[in-house]
């Protein structure tokens, strides 16, 4: 009896000990897998878009200044104001023109009654000059009489035709003193709106023959208004003109307007600059440093609350397609075939809180592949090159590479960082937040 009661209890322990070796090979076999999460290769819609920011401006509008220099004596319209074309806008003070037209008139007028008489002088000395003729004709008079005669009618004509061409400069000083004077009464060029009226009635203006003449006030035409953004240097290859758009602007929350690229700046503009110029102040260059590109969104059925200089932010719709085969984003990553062909383990990223900068980057010896790691039927994943499309919101498209269907690595991110080809892998469900 003893005996029996001996065997189960060692059999017993047996099972205990095989359960235990079993138990810890399971785990030890769980802790070698990685936990990814994963999702199949689908067909999806996929819409590219390219988004920027910048300000909404009028597509027309002039920066009025007056041409003379001088005292604002009178503001005839407020910002706000609608004008139109021909419409008084300012007056600058016109004292000193007027005087200068006064004198100038009678500077010609004055010229004009030296060549009345110069003219007189001129019939005198051709009837004397007649007269002289016959006379010499007949052998009464001398050839020096003859040649004085001459002389003097060829006198008094040049001296008119010199007055003639100095009444003609007079009258040319009076022309652009007139000019001047009706500058002084600043007229509006176009149809629209008051945008902008910085300037007082007493504050003094410098006139636009000068080299930083004042803006006395901006006009625009606000029927056709436009958003102008500042594109990305990466992204503007993907821009063309024609593509339609989607604008909001921040003042008017919820209201989005419908759009199109009509301008695409063809130089790079540094960040932060307003010039298109590869060279930064004082010539230092600026290669390293971010660009954009100007681009003019021109919109469509503008609201009338809309006002120039408001923020806006342009989504521009740079491609289209539907039911092509897309995966998350974050599933393409870059891995490195060396010589032989093989997939390279990626770099280990730098333990929390140490140093990055201490790092030794090791030269790339093979060819850098975008691809995905497929999951594999005996639990493994294998990485797999891939020709990528168009990108969207959240997923982009595979051209080529995988097929509908398959099962790939979606996440987490920090684990396709690090993810190697052939490694075991356990799919973690994602939680539910």
């Amino acid at each position: 009896m003893a005996s029996k009661r001996t065997r189960i209890l060692a059999a017993a322990g047996m099972v205990l000990v095989l359960g235990g070796v079993v138990g810890f090979s399971v785990a030890r076999d769980n802790r070698s897998k990685v936990p990814v999460q994963t999702q199949k290769v689908e067909r999806r819609d996929l819409v590219s878009i390219v988004s920027a920011s910048g300000e909404v401006r009028p597509k027309r509008y002039v920066n009025i200044g007056a041409n003379p220099s001088g005292r604002i004596i009178q503001l005839t319209v407020k910002e706000g104001d609608m004008v139109k074309k021909g419409q008084v806008l300012a007056r600058i003070e016109s004292t000193r023109f007027e005087a200068e037209t006064r004198q100038s008139e009678a500077a010609v007028l004055s010229a004009r009654a030296d060549l009345d008489r110069a003219l007189a002088d001129v019939d005198v000395a051709q009837l004397a000059f007649d007269r002289t003729k016959k006379m010499f004709a007949d052998k009464l008079v001398s050839d020096q009489v003859m040649d004085q005669a001459l002389a003097d009618l060829k006198m008094k004509t040049a001296n008119a035709e010199s007055l003639r061409k100095r009444i003609a400069q007079l009258q040319a000083q009076l022309d652009s003193i007139r000019d001047d004077l009706d500058k002084t009464t600043v007229i509006c060029p176009m149809d629209g709106m008051v945008t902008s009226l910085p300037k007082e009635e007493g504050e003094v203006v410098i006139g636009a023959q000068s080299f930083s003449p004042t803006v006395i006030m901006t006009v625009a035409d606000l029927s056709v208004m436009e958003s102008e953004i500042m594109v990305d240097e990466t992204d503007i290859r993907n821009v063309k003109l024609g593509q339609s758009a989607e604008v909001r602007v921040d003042a008017l929350e919820g209201i989005k307007i419908k759009g199109e690229v009509t301008e695409i700046g063809a130089s790079a503009i540094p960040r932060g600059s307003t010039t298109a110029t590869s060279q930064g102040a004082a010539g230092v260059s600026t290669g390293n440093q971010a660009k954009d590109f100007k681009v003019t969104v021109t919109l469509k059925d503008p609201p009338s609350s809309l006002r120039p200089g408001l923020n806006a932010t342009a989504d521009i719709t740079t491609a289209r397609k539907e039911r092509v085969l897309a995966v998350p984003i974050q599933s393409v990553v870059v891995r490195e075939l060396n010589k032989e062909g093989k997939i390279a383990d990626p770099a280990e990223p730098p333990a929390e809180g140490g140093n990055a900068a201490v790092l030794v980057t090791k030269p790339q010896k093979g060819e850098e592949k975008d691809g995905v790691f497929v999951v594999t039927k005996d639990g493994k994943v294998a990485f797999r090159p891939v020709k990528t499309g168009i990108i969207g919101d959240t997923d982009i498209e595979i051209v080529g590479g995988v097929t509908e269907g398959e099962e790939i690595v979606s996440g987490s991110y920090k684990t396709l960082r690090t993810l190697k080809d052939q490694a075991r892998v356990k799919v973690e469900v994602p939680k539910k937040s």
